[in-house]
């Protein structure tokens, strides 16, 4: 059992009574609560023109694991995921495993979050011109590749088929595209958002298939209510590191895995993620959870986000992290637990004025020496500002824009501080 898993079990048992753990009896109850809870659709967003789709390279096979420093597979072997078969139903031959790694446990541990990723047609033109030094700069394109696990918001799907669903903003890439995620160093994709089924179950599935041809790990979304709600893990040094995803955001109750599947988490029931979460929690040392919420253009967080994150952290979640506003927005911590409620577009709109990635670095060194029951007082935070034109998004370099960035966050932020120097962020 993991070290939290230990010291968390009273809490569990706490949750499970306070919050009435329901058997198959009560999945009925659950659905009715969630499809009353999610009578709106949020806003529609994404003020891009879409040129004609078009694809670029091919996916490629990733190197080996290192049994230090392996991702946890799920029923079928794979990553986690629901299968490994191409979208005409034969087997792929690429080998989908994590980032190569060092033969020796690892003195520190880097994941890096980034916020919206979106590969529509303009995006795609970009990468079909210039590859990936088209989409990412070159110091940008190190962090995430040179990181040990790389987490994004997949806000599209992967498919050639489909049926185009009645929204404002329907976005499918050619899945050939998806060598773009691998050469960007995406190691886990989360599809619980209001796009991943812009053209139907068809389309998602295919999605599910594309990422699992190409060795990225998804979250928040899956073929069954299981799949969808599985924690994803890695292990490192003996420690287990979880990560979960859930949207509150789509246009129809069907979109939800609860309703129908294949299909999404729902977040629109704080008490039963709540319940996922203080299942999940013992069963890992340090939990993240990724969540598409909120309004989208908003500079603040609304106060059913800040209840919600605050729950989900009473439940057992060390980091809560948001999407879906398109832009970003500030930093809460609460019982020494961050929260960011929105990283903005990451790879979405050719201009994006103000964005920026997540790096967690975990000290395992000390952490493995030391024997530590809880790895969260060994996770340094830090927010690196980014920006981008012409589709190509890039570290901000200039001391000054740095300078004005870090301002700005403080400015929307709750009590935190942001060293200016590194962009680390941490309780005031």
């Amino acid at each position: 059992m993991p070290r939290k898993g230990k010291l968390f079990i009273g809490s569990v048992l706490f949750c499970a009574l306070s919050l009435g753990f329901a058997g198959c009896g009560q999945q009925g109850d659950v659905e009715d609560r969630i499809m009353t809870l999610e009578a709106e659709e949020i806003g529609a967003a994404e003020q891009i023109d879409v040129p004609e789709r078009s694809g670029y390279g091919q996916p490629q096979p990733r190197e080996g694991t290192d049994p230090d420093i392996a991702q946890t597979a799920g029923p079928d072997g794979v990553n986690g995921s629901d299968g490994a078969n191409g979208p005409d139903g034969a087997a792929s031959d690429l080998t989908p495993d994590a980032k190569p790694a060092a033969s020796e446990p690892v003195s520190a541990y880097t994941i890096v979050y980034a916020g919206d990723v979106c590969l529509h047609g303009g995006v795609e033109n970009a990468y079909r011109t210039a590859g990936v030094d088209g989409i990412i700069g070159e110091q940008l394109l190190q962090e995430l590749t040179g990181a040990d696990y790389t987490v994004i918001n997949h806000e599209f799907c992967f498919s050639t088929g489909g049926v185009k669903q009645d929204k404002t903003y329907t976005f499918r890439a050619d899945p050939a595209n998806v060598s773009l995620l691998q050469e960007m160093g995406a190691d886990l994709a989360s599809l619980a958002n209001n796009h991943a089924l812009d053209y139907g179950t068809e389309a998602l599935s295919d999605t599910f298939v594309t990422l699992d041809n190409a060795g990225i790990a998804y979250m928040g979304a899956g073929e069954t209510m299981e799949r969808a709600a599985e924690m994803i893990t890695v292990e490192v040094n003996g420690y287990t590191l979880g990560f979960m995803a859930a949207s509150r955001v789509y246009p129809s109750a069907q979109w939800s895995v609860q309703n129908r599947q294949p299909g999404m988490l729902s977040a629109y029931d704080p008490d039963y993620l709540a319940k996922l979460v203080a299942e999940k929690a013992p069963q890992c040392d340090y939990l993240m959870i990724y969540l598409h919420w909120g309004i989208e253009k908003a500079e603040h967080p609304e106060s059913y986000e800040r209840s919600l994150a605050q729950k989900l952290i009473d439940s057992g979640a060390d980091a809560v992290i948001g999407s879906h506003p398109h832009v970003l927005q500030g930093v809460e911590y609460y019982r020494d637990k961050p929260i960011f409620y929105s990283l903005g577009n990451f790879v979405f709109n050719a201009s994006i004025s103000r964005t920026a990635f997540l790096r967690a670095t975990i000290d395992m060194e000390s952490a493995s020496a030391e024997g530590a029951q809880d790895l969260a007082d060994y996770v340094t935070w830090q927010m690196i500002p980014c920006k981008a034109s012409g589709y190509c998004t890039e570290e901000v370099t200039d001391p000054k824009a740095i300078q004005s960035f870090y301002e700005y966050i403080r400015s929307i932020s709750y009590d935190v501080d942001l060293d200016p120097e590194t962009g680390r962020v941490s309780n005031r």
